[in-house]
């Protein structure tokens, strides 16, 4: 496996990482506002 796979298999990695904690901190506002909001 030569290292320019290895490193945008680890870049393909780190962006769903990042994803997951933006779509992570919105469900967690979502939540709040909806309970804030009843």
């Amino acid at each position: 496996m030569n290292p320019e796979r290895r490193r945008k298999r680890a870049l393909m990695v780190f962006q769903i990482f990042i994803y997951g904690y933006l779509l992570l901190m919105f469900g967690i506002q979502l939540s709040m506002w909806a309970t804030r909001n009843w």
